[in-house]
């Protein structure tokens, strides 16, 4: 009998909360054939997991399972927690790694392609000196905290053109749009492979009155907060969708480069999520990167494409691939963009599924992606278009939608004072 089939046998006979487990593929985790090989994947995606420890639960659960007369005597309440402590396990292994991506950390990540051309300005200015003049964009860490900001006037308009920019342009290639809530459960933000190590910097807010609720870290986990739980034809898929929401994250700068407005607490972002069958999600993947990058190519930036190593694939990501784009000011490759297949490990912790043409229920594929993320646009459009007089070339797509009565420049007055 098939693992998996054997634990769901085991703890319907001796527990009552096999429906709330989500559908992990203990045929896979559990076959000692392949444990080598998970453990390292395991070692390559920066040790979060450990093999041994689920193999050791399984065999114990399996002992107290099999000849009634040498069992050693546990309560019901041992042997639960023995099953939280298999799926606790479980739940801590990586998804697989794709073949083609590099081993190790960010330094062998492999640039794919690179297009664009360099800012030739001598001494570009950083986004935030070059607006300073204009008055568009205060700090108040009296009114919301460390790394707060407030854009005014043509900075706002700019923010609010480059997301309505990239939101149409992924309404274009087929995307439903749908609105999602900021707040979301741990449960589904740890499916979708957010992993908080004990005693490590948070990398999420928690609600002080509701600890089991988060504030959303991109609307990927909105929409997959949204779709637990569902089944879908196969003649449905692949299902599109996409969604602007404001993204809260307790990030901390690593460099001077990455203050001000580049490593923000909360920002604005346009995402994409896919929900497909197996067989359909490298395609969709692809078709995702290519969205992103017709975006970047239409803000006329220099931008590059990599295919991510396995210690930047995060728990879920079975392959993933970001844009960097290049900040004159900070003189620096940031990162601007990011997709990823996570194959079926969040489908599996969210029980999403669908249904084959034998009438078989299997857990679906899901693939997520970054159209545009609103502070490091900012940085990346502002430093790259500024002038020798510390005026703004925008690009055509912003000029059309800023509709400025000077076609190749935005102009930036001081604000009114603030009541």
């Amino acid at each position: 009998m098939k693992k998996l089939q054997l634990i769901r046998r085991i703890s319907q006979a001796r527990c009552h909360f096999s429906s709330l487990r989500p559908n992990l593929d203990f045929d896979y985790l559990l076959n000692p054939d392949l444990k080598q090989e998970i453990e390292q994947n395991i070692k390559s995606r920066k040790g979060v997991g450990d093999i041994d420890v689920l193999y050791s639960t399984w065999k114990r659960i399996e002992s107290l399972t099999q000849d009634v007369e040498k069992k050693e005597p546990i309560t019901e309440e041992q042997f639960q927690k023995l099953w939280d402590k298999l799926y606790e396990e479980a739940l801590n292994i990586p998804n697989t790694s794709h073949p083609t991506a590099p081993l190790g950390d960010e330094s062998n990540c492999e640039i794919v392609e690179e297009w664009g051309e360099k800012s030739s300005l001598k001494k570009p200015k950083l986004m935030e000196r070059l607006v300073q003049a204009w008055r568009t964009l205060l700090y108040s860490s009296d009114a919301c905290g460390e790394r707060s900001y407030f854009l005014m006037d043509s900075l706002a308009r700019l923010e609010k053109a480059l997301l309505e920019y990239a939101y149409d342009r992924v309404l274009e290639n087929g995307f439903a749009p749908v609105i999602v809530s900021d707040l979301v459960p741990t449960q589904v933000t740890r499916a979708c492979g957010v992993q908080q190590k004990e005693g490590a910097h948070a990398i999420q807010y928690l609600l002080t009155d509701e600890p089991d609720t988060a504030l959303s870290g991109t609307a990927e986990m909105g929409i997959a907060a949204m779709l637990q739980n569902r089944k879908f034809k196969k003649s449905e898929l692949p299902l599109r969708l996409v969604s602007q929401s404001r993204c809260f994250r307790p990030e901390i700068s690593r460099s001077a480069a990455e203050a001000k407005l580049y490593r923000v607490h909360e920002f604005y972002k346009v995402e994409m999520f896919v929900v497909c069958t197996p067989e359909q999600s490298e395609k969709q993947l692809k078709r995702l990167v290519d969205i992103q990058k017709n975006i970047f190519k239409g803000l006329e930036i220099h931008a590059r494409l990599k295919n991510m190593s396995t210690e930047e694939l995060g728990a879920s990501a079975h392959q993933k691939f970001d844009i960097e784009a290049w900040m004159p000011g900070r003189e620096l490759w940031g990162e601007v963009s990011s997709a990823s297949n996570c194959t079926d490990y969040q489908a599996r912790r969210l029980n999403i599924q669908y249904i084959t043409e034998k009438g078989e229920l299997l857990p679906v594929h899901t693939c997520n992606g970054t159209a545009i993320a609103s502070t490091r646009a900012l940085i990346t459009v502002l430093e790259t278009h500024q002038t020798q007089k510390g005026g703004i070339n925008l690009p055509k797509v912003l000029q059309e939608r800023l509709g400025k009565p000077e076609p190749h420049r935005l102009k930036f007055q001081r604000a009114a004072p603030l009541s």
